[in-house]
């Protein structure tokens, strides 16, 4: 009886002190939970569910469920909620949080989430059934009681191409609840930073490599993760992590169908009750709603081969700005570009555009070696032909749509899709294309216009489209 006497009081004080705010062992798959700013950042809308069993056969200890909703408003503008219900001992919080992000580009791919949440926590203890070791403790004598308080949390995400790093404040609002005891020293929220840094690393076709360090704590301590993680075929996933003070945590998710997830982690007991608990569990159910719209590779239509290298030279020939000889030209992480028909007159566009169509393709596909960025001397007649195009008819702007194979995590084909649009961006802008007068869009792997599941398809949907519009 002594021991569990002891454990509660224990228990007790990582409430008042540390473990405010509830320990994360998935928080990878849900990195919502620890930060507002990742709401609507995948650009999908997720629900998730989450429950934590704290140390496994000891009284009292934590056990902590959530359910949390995010997404995307518009292109930039992000909503979620959460509510949670925390269990340890004697003490029971409920709490109900809404948050708002923002996000804005600043130059080609450096992007910035600003979040904030706000919330209240409502409190219950049960002392009914507590010892106390001494008269007066105004907890045991309260007896059962409830009250609440406020509570806001801000966070900050930034990425940049294939890094994340995100910073966060829970419980910014340092206020105390409304009980009778509540003045008493240490009862109260104490304001939580943390902050996570990681980087995805593509290994081949099938594999992601991720390595991360989340921290999280108080004035009083810190506490820090050391991840590693890796995902097949973005479907299977799977890392193991040491954490301070505590040990080691190894975790596995399964993607079902783009639609479903699910998560399990184990964390190894600390070592000052590893005599009295097994470790903790904790699973993680998830459903994903992205917008997709498959499209088709509109056909090619066959030319005389001899009528259109005679377009060609017209086109080259008319208002050209001389392009500088080169053999290659280096276009970082592009694998595939569409490029528009180059048309000498615009009457044909507009038809295209009355017809519906898309894109009108030069070429099939222009290909690249896997992650390689050059392309070939077979390309640079359909690049200059859009530069042409722009250059000799002026009331004329273009649309670039980045666009990315399935393989790998969302958010990182996000990014990948920038990186190309912007890649083919540049192109045009060096060789005198204003930047007014391009359009820039990236859609990451939500558009695929073929089956992610064999590799033809896979190199088709490594894209950007390229577009004319007029002003």
């Amino acid at each position: 009886m002594k021991k569990i006497i002891s454990l509660s009081i224990c228990l007790l004080s990582l409430v008042s002190y540390s473990q405010q705010t509830p320990q994360r062992n998935l928080y990878g798959y849900n990195k919502y939970a620890i930060n507002p700013a990742y709401s609507g950042a995948s650009g999908c809308t997720q629900i998730n569910f989450s429950h934590l069993n704290q140390w496994l056969k000891v009284e009292g200890a934590p056990l902590t469920s959530m359910i949390s909703a995010n997404g995307l408003i518009g292109k930039s503008l992000g909503v979620g909620g959460q509510v949670l219900v925390d269990q340890i001992g004697m003490i029971q919080q409920v709490s109900a949080m809404g948050s708002l992000s923002y996000g804005l580009t600043i130059g080609k791919t450096h992007n910035i989430r600003l979040g904030a949440s706000v919330g209240y926590n409502q409190y219950r203890i049960d002392a009914t059934n507590a010892i106390a070791f001494e008269n007066g403790d105004p907890i045991i004598e309260g007896g059962e009681q409830a009250g609440g308080t406020l509570n806001s949390n801000i966070g900050i995400l930034y990425q940049w191409k294939n890094l994340e790093i995100s910073i966060g404040s829970q419980q910014l609002i340092q206020s105390t609840s409304n009980m009778s005891f509540s003045g008493i020293d240490g009862f109260g929220l104490r304001r939580h930073l943390n902050g996570l840094v990681a980087y995805n690393q593509k290994i081949g076709d099938n594999w992601m490599l991720t390595p991360s360090i989340y921290t999280k704590g108080t004035n009083n301590g810190y506490q820090l993760d050391l991840n590693a993680d890796a995902t097949y075929k973005k479907y299977i996933s799977g890392g193991l992590g040491y954490r301070t003070s505590v040990g080691l945590i190894a975790r596995a998710g399964i993607q079902v169908q783009d639609l479903f997830f699910i998560g399990y982690a184990y964390e190894t007991p600390m070592s000052n009750i590893a005599s009295y608990s097994s470790g903790s569990h904790e699973i993680l159910l998830g459903i994903k709603f992205c917008k997709k719209k498959p499209k088709t590779i509109p056909e090619i239509a066959e030319t005389n081969k001899e009528a259109q290298d005679t377009t060609n030279n017209a086109l080259r020939n008319e208002q050209i700005t001389e392009l500088p000889a080169m053999d290659t030209i280096v276009i970082t992480r592009v694998d595939t570009v569409y490029i528009e028909a180059a048309v000498e007159e615009i009457a044909e566009v507009k038809q295209a555009e009355a017809e519906k169509k898309d894109f009108i393709p030069i070429e099939k596909n222009v290909l690249f070696e896997f992650d390689k960025a050059v392309v070939q001397k077979g390309s640079f007649g359909a690049l200059e032909s859009i530069v042409n195009i722009l250059n000799a008819k002026s009331e004329l702007k273009i649309s670039l749509k980045g666009h990315t194979d399935a393989q790998g995590p969302e958010n990182y084909n996000v990014m990948l899709s920038k990186n190309r649009v912007s890649a083919v961006q540049d192109f045009l802008l060096a060789n005198g294309i204003s930047a007014d007068r391009i359009i820039i869009e990236a859609f990451g792997e939500k558009v695929p216009i073929a089956d992610n599941s064999s590799s033809e398809g896979r190199k088709l949907n490594r894209r950007v489209e390229v577009r004319f519009i007029e002003k």
